[in-house]
């Protein structure tokens, strides 16, 4: 491929110097967002667009075998601009069957370490990710990190291997490429839609593109996208009415408050809001979610008549905010269940059980066998079994429905946290909702539960950690952010402490904790007998987490409808 002519632009040149010996790393932009969104419309805009004057290498990812999105792209490529130049055509790479952020990963990095290595005096990348990618997984891409996991990987190819090999040496993808802009772009028309809904990725997408052991939802990933990404392009400005305009960017700040926000119709927006800023910065852009935002930036608040610490108030004007719920009892795991269940569709981490799999392997191909991912619906003993038969699963449009007219959940959009139950005193639980969807699980047990040495912490985490301990039961706490429109805080507050333990209640708990003739196993047992917990899936041990530490699948939790584990 020949270099292609450049074109003089006004401004600063954002060329950058191509000599070997002076090559700084390669910048790359990544497009995010949902099908029909406006993603292949922008990058198209982007290739067309005289304002920037950079021979752009793009990388095109498709789930299906026929990258769609890429043919297009190439059949726009040599038509001539609006001054009736005919530009050079950019390198097009097309990545099908496959997910960048995932089962792609390796060939994202390869491709891009080509890019760079390239003596075709590339500028720029721009990557338009699947619809169903997210974009800290793909940035994750770039971090030393993955490429010294990705050395170990089984079923790489020699030149696979030697380009990890020599990107290693060098210390990492970063080195000779980096992420320069992450982008995300939304439909406005559509926006609370993608909330608003009970879909799994694969009930969107199809299971062509969608494996069955991916389990996220749209709401999830639609979160995801927009938490990540340091440019959100709010497209189809034209289809909303300005009210609803309003709501739309007053969400994206309560999600993500550091983000740029730009308006746009047809995906039509100034490209050097998007090539060659310098902007992203990975750490910061993990650390730019509003739920954590929320609990870092606090403020004393009267909120009706009484004094509370909430997150500083903002886009107040469309009665969006937030509030952290704190507290140091435990949940009455039931009392707790009864607040969500019917107003949530509910995720539940599982621990897997090493027999399933056995029997599961022994009877493969048996038609009466559960389908493989998913939770079983119905518990081990009979008298768990009796008392469901008459409380049929609630159907998801319900669950929808009542969500929209709970006088707790209706305006709340996001929420994210740490719970502690009575039952599960050493485990930390986590809490996710994005819409309607609520995962929830265990990530780690509680840091007062594992020896300070094991903490593997850096003085500056070290000195997070302890200040988050308090009295005899360490950092086990109550933690959630709560992100809405309108939430009645003082109803939501009295609604979760009266799932918390009563003071006689955490008398007898701790009764039972501070039994030294028990170990840890006989005091579980003992709560479990005390409070009722088998509405809640078993979560995975210490040992099994660790053991499962470096699985990057997206099973990001199992469908359940009401039906006790």
């Amino acid at each position: 491929m020949s270099p292609a002519k450049r074109r003089k632009t006004g401004g600063a040149d954002m060329k950058p110097k191509n000599k070997a010996s002076e090559r700084k790393p390669l910048p790359v932009t990544i497009l995010s967002g949902f099908l029909g969104s406006g993603k292949t419309t922008l990058l198209r805009h982007i290739l067309k667009s005289p304002d920037h004057g950079l021979r752009i290498a793009v990388i095109v990812n498709d789930m299906a075998s026929v990258n769609v999105d890429a043919n297009i792209i190439s059949r726009s490529s040599n038509k001539p601009n609006s001054n009736g130049e005919v530009r050079v055509k950019e390198k097009m790479i097309q990545m099908e069957n496959g997910c960048i952020c995932c089962t792609l990963r390796s060939d994202l990095l390869v491709e891009l370490a080509r890019l760079a290595w390239s003596d075709q005096g590339f500028d720029h990348v721009v990557i338009e990710s699947s619809g169903i990618s997210e974009p800290q997984q793909v940035a994750e891409t770039f971090t030393t990190e993955l490429t010294e996991a990705m050395l170990d990987a089984e079923g790489l190819e020699p030149d696979e291997k030697e380009v990890f090999n020599k990107v290693a040496k060098i210390g990492g993808l970063k080195t000779i490429a980096t992420v320069d802009t992450m982008v995300t772009v939304v439909d406005a028309f559509r926006f609370f839609s993608e909330f608003d809904t009970a879909e799994f990725l694969q009930d969107r997408f199809g299971r062509e593109e969608v494996p069955d052991e991916d389990q996220r939802t749209i709401s999830d990933l639609f979160a995801d996208q927009i938490e990540f990404a340091n440019v959100i392009i709010v497209n189809k400005i034209d289809r909303a009415d300005a009210a609803t305009l309003g709501r739309v960017k007053a969400y994206i700040k309560s999600l993500n408050p550091n983000a740029k926000l730009i308006e746009a119709r047809y995906s039509k927006v100034d490209v050097r809001e998007m090539l060659n800023t310098g902007v992203f910065n990975f750490g910061e852009a993990v650390a730019s979610a509003g739920w954590l935002k929320s609990l870092h930036e606090m403020t004393v608040m009267d909120v009706h008549g009484k004094k509370r610490v909430a997150p500083k108030p903002e886009t107040l004007e469309y009665g969006i905010g937030s509030f952290v719920y704190r507290a140091r009892r435990p949940f009455d795991p039931l009392k707790l269940y009864r607040l969500i269940e019917g107003k949530f569709i509910l995720l539940q981490d599982e621990a897997e059980d090493v027999d399933d799999e056995e029997d599961e392997e022994e009877d493969d191909g048996n038609d009466g066998s559960s389908e493989s991912g998913k939770a079983s619906t119905s518990g081990d003993d009979s008298d768990q079994e009796s008392n469901d038969e008459d409380t049929p699963p609630i159907d998801d449009k319900q669950i929808l429905e009542n969500k929209r007219t709970s006088p707790y959940f209706a305006g709340l959009h996001r929420s994210k946290g740490i719970f502690w139950l009575a039952t599960r005193p050493n485990q930390m639980g986590s809490w996710s909702t994005a819409g309607a969807m609520l995962t929830l699980g265990s990530e780690m047990p509680w840091f007062c539960c594992v020896s300070e040495e094991d903490w593997g912490a850096d003085e500056a985490t070290l000195k997070a950690i302890k200040n988050d301990f308090e009295g005899k039961w360490g950092d086990r706490r109550q933690e959630m952010v709560f992100i809405g429109e309108k939430l009645d805080v003082n109803a939501m507050t009295k609604a979760l402490d009266l799932c918390l333990l009563s003071r006689s209640e955490m008398k007898k708990w701790e009764k039972v904790m501070l039994d030294k003739k028990l170990d840890d196993d006989e005091k579980e047992e003992i709560l479990q007998e005390m409070w009722d917990d088998g509405y809640w899936a078993e979560w995975p041990r210490v040992q099994d987490e660790e053991e499962h530490s470096h699985d990057h699948s997206h099973d990001h939790g199992r469908h359940q409808h009401g039906q006790k584990h």
